[in-house]
């Protein structure tokens, strides 16, 4: 079941749609001890019919909806049903006390039940729309058709058009806003996951999906592959062309892994300066060596051009790789360290080449 509805707002749970649920109806029963001191005593039983055969029923059933699985997919819906028979009821009730007794019952239960429904119980604008204008129409039928409220009718009929009118501009507004903010938050989360240079996943957020990563492979013994890539003498490039063509290589490397790696499965971040790392499920060892190698041949054809300090004539990088078959015991440091270890080893026998953790040195 999912624990949040689609409202403007995240922080809208099931839990406190409920908890108003409760609260409305201690409402209802508050009004009716209310309501039964100002009406006559003629037209107690169709009040009690109204509150209590219709209304009260009605919420039972908003109440007990929100209890499916699959409710929060139908909120709006139901909440606009719920509301709109409310006020229907509400209507019969006008309809009843102006036969039985001549009584004009009040006209402003519908204001508040929209008000309730739009503003507390965060009805979308859309289906407020809908609410609004079905809601208008019946109370618009009331007056033509029968003369409780007299010369007042079509004054009452534009004091609720016009609160619900205003009420769907601040619907509107309030929707809007959050929106916004909902952005504004998303942008946030995403830039304190992923790397400004490079915009891959940053050491800390890449962590932190590592271990999902691990649950996951876990749960469908599947293998994991660990690659450490690290740029070769990139100090000696960066010293030699500058800092902007530093970030322009590291962008480089950026932008190979991800074209490599690019299923579901894969996950790329940098972990560091000159150095990136990444994560990828349900490959074999002959496949982690041919991607291991379709990074280096990406750097082979570009062909920048480095040949500062100690670098070779074009840029290139060194690869440390480790594949294992994912059970309860693996654990992320080992995995790390044997990856980093490798790439060690590739820089150690030569640099733009791979070593597998599990092999001999390949170039």
């Amino acid at each position: 079941m999912q624990n949040y509805l689609p409202t403007s707002s995240k922080s809208f749970s099931l839990q406190r749609l409920r908890l108003l649920l409760l609260v409305g109806g201690g409402l209802m029963v508050s009004f009716i001890i209310a309501d039964l001191t100002i009406i006559p005593e003629g037209v107690h039983q169709v009040y009690f019919i109204s509150r209590l055969g219709m209304q009260l029923p009605i919420l039972a059933v908003f109440f007990a909806l929100t209890f499916l699985p699959f409710y929060a997919r139908i909120h709006h819906q139901v909440l606009c049903l719920t509301i709109l028979g409310f006020c229907y009821a509400n209507y019969w009730l006008i309809v009843q006390c102006w036969q039985i007794a001549a009584f004009p019952f009040p006209d402003d239960g519908t204001l508040l039940y929209g008000l309730f429904g739009m503003f507390i119980l965060r009805l979308s604008f859309k289906y407020s729309l809908l609410f609004v204008f079905l809601a208008l129409l019946g109370f618009g039928a009331l007056v033509l058709i029968y003369p409780v409220y007299g010369q007042f009718g079509l004054v009452d009929f534009g004091f609720l058009s016009f609160g619900l009118g205003i009420s769907l501009i601040g619907v509107k507004q309030i929707e809007t806003a959050f929106s916004q903010v909902e952005q504004v938050n998303e942008q946030l989360l995403h830039l304190s996951q992923t790397d400004p240079l490079t915009g891959l996943f940053n050491r800390g957020s890449f962590e932190q999906n590592f271990d999902r990563m691990l649950a996951i492979g876990t749960r469908t013994h599947t293998t994991i592959s660990v690659f450490m890539v690290d740029l070769d003498n990139f100090k000696d490039f960066n010293d030699g062309f500058g800092h902007m063509r530093g970030d322009e290589v590291i962008r480089l490397q950026a932008a190979i892994l991800r074209e490599v790696f690019n299923r579901e499965t894969d996950m790329v971040a940098r972990y560091g300066g000159e150095e990136f790392v990444v994560i990828s499920l349900g490959n074999s060892p002959a496949e982690c060596e041919a991607l291991a190698e379709r990074i280096l041949q990406s750097w082979r054809l570009k062909k920048v051009k480095h040949g500062k300090g100690k670098g070779q004539r074009y840029v290139s990088c060194s690869i440390g790789l480790v594949n294992v078959l994912v059970t309860k015991d693996t654990k992320k440091k080992q995995l790390f360290e044997e990856a980093d270890k490798a790439m060690y080893g590739a820089k150690d026998s030569g640099r733009a080449m791979f070593v597998n953790a599990s092999k001999p040195i390949n170039g």
